[in-house]
């Protein structure tokens, strides 16, 4: 169910994880701009995936803070603005329009963890 506290690229983003067997373990309003969700790849191994309309430089900050901190194995940032972003160090980025590819990763990084038990 939408909700215009959600924005539409977390909306989009809850769909396609569910479509490929992927549970939210949770959705955190980070800013009044910014979404983060976690997603379990495997026992102990979990993602964060950031959602925005525009892709800003403390986005790929907090996002690489997150994963030295190791809260984190993944993280990546989708965006809907079409300009873009560029992908910056660790953190990997996606338009609203590729979460197809988004979620291709996502599996990849499941069966790869999932082997490394």
């Amino acid at each position: 169910m939408a909700s215009d506290l959600v924005p539409p690229c977390v909306e989009a983003l809850d769909k396609g994880l569910r479509s490929s067997g992927f549970r939210p373990l949770a959705r955190v309003l980070d800013t009044a701009r910014a979404t983060d969700v976690a997603v379990a790849l495997a026992t102990g191994r979990v993602a964060v995936v950031r959602c925005v309309e525009h892709a800003a430089p403390e986005d790929h900050t907090a996002l690489a803070t997150m994963l030295t901190e190791g809260d984190f194995v993944w993280a990546g940032l989708v965006y809907g603005e079409r300009e873009g972003s560029e992908t910056v160090g660790l953190v990997e980025t996606f338009h609203v329009s590729e979460l197809d590819r988004l979620v291709s990763r996502l599996l990849e990084l499941r069966e790869a963890f999932g082997e490394a038990g």
